[in-house]
């Protein structure tokens, strides 16, 4: 974060001898941009991206922020001291509904790289609902879909993390058809 005697330095280096504090009553209508651009659009945020399917591939945004995002007050729990889970997480079930949400919602679908973009978020989402329907107490769920061409190449997947082996688990699924392949992970991640 900017302290404000660095601010007024900045502003009344680019503004003469305007102060920070005039800077803000002064309108944009009067603003000079002899610079090129206006200073003040460092600030502009958008305040939701547009997708545009000009390219071969989509940049995912996993969280873009918004008015609405704003939190409250933290809530602080206290301790349960209960190191183990009363029920441990189980990768076959969740491997049969990673193959069951592949399944139906690939099986005829041909290979498009914007389209497959976003129906990979929804799989990941949907599978991800599903695993917490379970209810495995104190898991943390997280959802992985990757789908790709299938063009006669060869793919791994991978994933790294640092968690507890006696208690975090995995399931992993993969779907392929003529058209592309798609490998789902979920990480079930223990909370104490």
């Amino acid at each position: 974060m900017v302290t404000s005697k660095h601010v007024e330095f900045n502003v009344s280096h680019f503004w003469g001898d305007i102060s920070y504090s005039e800077y803000l009553t002064f309108g944009e209508e009067n603003m000079d941009t002899t610079l090129g651009a206006k200073v003040s659009s460092l600030f502009d945020i958008p305040e939701r991206r547009e997708l545009h399917p000009t390219g071969s591939s989509v940049t995912s945004y996993i969280y873009e922020p918004r008015e609405d995002d704003r939190r409250g007050k933290k809530i602080q729990y206290e301790n349960t001291y209960r190191m183990e889970p009363p029920r441990m997480f189980r990768s076959d079930k969740a491997r049969l509904i990673i193959d069951d949400v592949l399944k139906t919602n690939l099986e005829e679908r041909k290979y498009d790289p914007i389209e497959c973009s976003l129906l990979a978020k929804t799989l990941a989402e949907e599978i991800k609902i599903k695993v917490k329907e379970l209810n495995f107490e104190r898991y943390k769920i997280l959802s992985v879909v990757t789908i790709g061409q299938r063009a006669d190449q060869g793919v791994r997947v991978g994933s790294r993390f640092l968690w507890d082996a006696d208690r975090d688990s995995f399931a992993a699924g993969s779907f392929s058809n003529k058209h592309l392949f798609a490998v789902a992970t979920v990480f079930a991640l223990y909370y104490e």
